[in-house]
């Protein structure tokens, strides 16, 4: 008889209902999984509505949201700590995941979370095991966890309560040692970590979390997504032809992009560029200074707007490169997985995620992170037929679903369960 699988609880910082980020699209898939798998699985994610509403018509702040989902009014936290600004918002979710009596919490975040919630749930639920997916470096930096310098953007490579002070000068060193005692001890509460790439892993380590209790684990991509077919790409006809997928932040790299695909045109004019997720009236207000490499490009390059998950498939299928000119570490962006299990392949920054997922020379390009003329390079070298071929055929595949279920089984297994597992095999 096999052993029943452990009731799952997946806590997210957004539901994908509301927000599109990678980090609640890899948590909402996790908790579709474990359900579709036959798992006594639950999702909970934080809403912030206006005027602080309650997600419920009773002014409940935890409510119910479809089947064996659940949403969490968050009011705001304290940045520094992450603590909840109102314990009374706090006790109503903690009441909400104590009530579903889930034998495994796995949290995709700790931020809109709350470190003290982690801390009530662990003295409330002992008998629980915590997990936590670090999707990005928040407990590390204080800048949004991107490790990128607050004043010049230069890429940060070490934590130190020094070099922080530089960042933050309203700061004390004194404050910066305190928060960092404090979000390690409220993250040593947790029994596991799962990082989604052994870089992001590296850093947690190097920052004091210990990796005799993590795994690094990919996220999974969905059923939808792995049932469609890989088919082969005809380089002749798309190696000019890339394409950039996400939203115009600071970090996305939008300032390189533009400028590199304008200046590798005046050598191809044939090549072309379709930026998905974004307007061209969003990107400049980003990045005004791209305003004259968007005139020179004229018609090669394409703002096509905002859109959904399920439609990346069919977008991709008309380009010929994915490129992520990211000038932050990145840590697993699911638009490489998309890429990697649509057959496209990728010019990414070399830093960080990207550098790791995608192999330079392997099944993609590496430029020099920031650089516009390390970029236009890479576009122009990715152009040639023949480069594009080979890359396309040595694409890897993402990681699939007997994969990623059978590491959590052994993640959610107690130390007492694991020992049984191997005597009994013995």
């Amino acid at each position: 008889m096999s052993a029943r699988q452990p009731a799952v609880c997946v806590i997210s910082h957004a539901h994908p209902d509301f927000s599109k980020g990678g980090g609640e699209m890899a948590a909402y898939r996790h908790f579709q999984t474990l359900a579709g798998e036959g798992w006594d699985a639950s999702f909970v994610a934080a809403i912030e509505l206006p005027n602080g509403q309650p997600p419920s018509d009773r002014g409940e702040m935890a409510a119910g949201y479809g089947e064996r989902e659940y949403l969490y009014a968050v009011g705001g936290m304290e940045d520094d700590r992450l603590w909840w600004r109102n314990p009374d918002d706090r006790r109503a979710l903690l009441r909400l995941l104590v009530g579903l009596k889930a034998d495994v919490y796995h949290f995709h975040h700790y931020w809109r979370v709350g470190l003290d919630l982690i801390a009530e749930l662990a003295e409330a639920r002992p008998d629980a095991r915590l997990v936590l997916t670090l999707h990005e470096m928040l407990a590390i930096c204080s800048h949004h966890g991107q490790m990128v310098r607050t004043r010049s953007r230069e890429l940060c490579r070490k934590e130190t309560a020094q070099r922080c002070l530089a960042c933050f000068p309203d700061q004390t060193l004194e404050r910066l040692r305190l928060r960092k005692a404090m979000m390690l001890s409220a993250l040593r509460r947790f029994d596991h970590f799962v990082y989604p790439s052994h870089f992001i892993a590296e850093r947690y380590r190097a920052w004091g979390l210990s990796p005799d209790r993590a795994t690094v684990l990919e996220n999974y991509l969905g059923d939808d997504l792995l049932a469609v077919p890989r088919r082969a790409r005809d380089s002749a006809r798309l190696a000019g032809h890339f394409a950039f997928f996400g939203q115009p932040t600071e970090f996305k790299g939008f300032d390189i992009l533009i400028p590199a695909f304008a200046a590798a045109l005046k050598e191809k004019p044939g090549l072309s560029l379709a930026i998905h997720g974004a307007t061209a009236e969003e990107t400049l207000r980003f990045f005004p200074g791209v305003a004259n490499s968007i005139a020179e490009a004229g018609d090669r390059l394409i703002f096509s707007g905002r859109y959904d998950a399920p439609e990346v498939s069919g977008l991709m299928a008309s380009a010929g490169w994915v490129v992520m000119p990211s000038i932050w570490w990145e840590n697993s962006p699911v638009v490489i997985q998309e890429a990697r299990r649509l057959g496209a392949p990728l010019l990414v920054s070399g830093i960080g995620g990207m550098a790791e997922k995608v192999l330079d020379g392997v099944d993609g390009l590496h430029f020099r992170a920031g650089s516009v003329p390390g970029l236009a390079t890479a576009l122009l070298e990715a152009s040639v037929p023949d480069i594009h071929a080979r890359l396309s055929a040595s694409l890897r595949d993402v990681i699939g679903r007997d994969e990623f279920i059978g590491t959590l089984r052994r993640i959610y297994a107690s130390p007492a369960e694991a020992e049984t597992r191997v005597i009994r095999a013995a």
